[in-house]
């Protein structure tokens, strides 16, 4: 019987992708309101030595933040995960799955653009992952009680939960899957790593032809699919029977790329099958989400390869939805690298087939990334100016140039958030190149 302690299942666990609230995270918190107070509508701006004039090119940002994310990673293998450069320290708890993103991100640059030093980043990378995964696989018991819809009984989850983490029907620590962790706890062996380290995989191998990592691809497959929740989508991890958008959608589009790669696995065809007609229907007015980038991306590779109108129709509806949501967030200019990677690819797919809301999006794409673009930290960077009267100086941020800020009043930066920026830059430049080969 596998244990999990008290107070282990956590909010932070049960939604992953959003931060843990923390001591440094509430200081943050606070400073953040201060500083949206003092300066009031006016923008975040990092000030460098680079003369107003001189505006870098979305190619000279994409290589600042690769440049970034590559001095970023750790002799493990892994990233420098964040930096608070108010608090002067990193503040929140690491996370598996955007550590394993970061080797995401890199692969789909280094499909675009080749560079050995990218590339051995991605093999350390994999590497790390890789000595980080634990065995897992389903009893037939598990599979049999699965295939009755038990684990999507509304009701009563604490006490299920329980009892099946009590006869060992969660999952059992052995077999031919492999999961993530970075502490060799089940429990956060979250499900989103597997995914996007297949992902990442899939990439680098297509582009190298180097095959040394292919067993592991095959164990984070079975990884993934040992989570899967029979006519749903995936559990959060081998312990929290829950689902998350965010793990949903990576689920999907890594199951989509490797459909892709590998079309004569019948196993993976059925499984899709089953798992895009719940996904689709389950998210289709959902776009406030972690679904949305990850659910268009993999639509569109769906499109491609079964040339079903469905997905063209999930994508257009998907991307009306997002221009069409409430914009709370604009008065905090937040990030929305991430977001731009679904409406990126969007547009791909909406001008290969002239459809007429290409031009909102584009005209979208390009607000967002104008505000984006603002977020990124400028070579000899020395201080970030909240408004006339505010602005914190910190010779820190020379150590993070060519990464972005989260907001237009955060003075932080977490990994990921350079990543999905590297990811959208990445998305918008193949866009102005129709006749390439697409891409996730």
């Amino acid at each position: 019987m596998r244990h999990c302690p008290e107070g282990a299942i956590r909010a932070s666990d049960r939604f992953p992708d959003r931060a843990t609230v923390s001591e440094g995270a509430r200081a943050r918190a606070g400073a953040r309101l201060l500083l949206a107070a003092v300066a009031g509508a006016f923008a975040l701006v990092v000030v460098g030595i680079t003369p107003a004039a001189a505006q870098p090119t979305d190619q000279d940002r994409l290589r600042r933040a690769v440049d970034y994310l590559l001095a970023a990673q750790l002799p493990s293998g892994l990233f420098v995960y964040d930096f608070d450069f108010v608090a002067d320290r990193p503040v929140e708890p690491d996370n598996i799955v955007r550590q394993a993103a970061v080797a995401y991100f890199l692969a789909e640059y280094y499909r675009d653009a080749p560079d050995p030093r990218v590339r051995r980043a991605i093999e350390a990378t994999l590497g790390r992952l890789g000595e980080l995964s634990l065995p897992i696989s389903k009893s037939r018991w598990q599979s049999a009680l699965e295939q009755t819809g038990l684990l999507s009984v509304p009701i009563g989850r604490y006490k299920l939960r329980a009892a099946l983490d009590r006869f060992g029907l969660l999952y059992r620590p052995s077999g031919s899957g492999k999961v993530i962790s970075l502490d060799g706890r089940y429990v956060y062996a979250l499900t989103g790593a597997p995914a996007v380290a297949l992902l990442a995989e899939m990439q680098y191998s297509q582009a190298t032809g180097d095959q040394r990592f292919g067993s592991l691809r095959s164990a984070w497959l079975e990884g993934l699919l040992s989570l899967r929740i029979p006519r749903r989508g995936f559990k959060i991890s081998p312990e929290i029977i829950d689902d998350t958008p965010f793990f949903d959608g990576e689920g999907w589009l890594a199951l989509a790329y490797y459909h892709g790669v590998f079309p004569r696995d019948k196993r993976i065809t059925s499984v899709l099958e089953d798992l895009e007609g719940y996904l689709m229907t389950r998210y289709a007015k959902e776009v406030t989400t972690g679904f949305y980038q990850w659910g268009t991306m993999a639509a569109a590779l769906r499109l491609e390869q079964t040339s079903d109108p469905k997905f063209l129709s999930f994508i257009r509806s998907q991307a009306q939805l997002w221009l069409e949501r409430p914009r709370r967030d604009e008065w905090r200019g937040d990030s929305s690298c991430a977001h731009m990677e679904g409406l990126a690819v969007a547009a791909r797919v909406l001008r290969a087939h002239s459809d007429t809301l290409l031009e909102k999006v584009v005209a979208r794409l390009n607000e967002e990334m104008e505000k984006n673009r603002a977020l990124q930290i400028p070579p000899n960077g020395g201080r970030i100016v909240f408004g006339e009267s505010v602005q914190l100086i910190s010779p820190k941020l020379r150590d993070f140039a060519g990464a972005f800020l989260v907001g237009r009043f955060q003075a932080y930066t977490r990994v990921d958030e350079t990543g999905h920026c590297v990811s959208a830059m990445t998305k918008l430049a193949q866009l102005d190149r129709p006749t390439r080969a697409a891409r996730p």
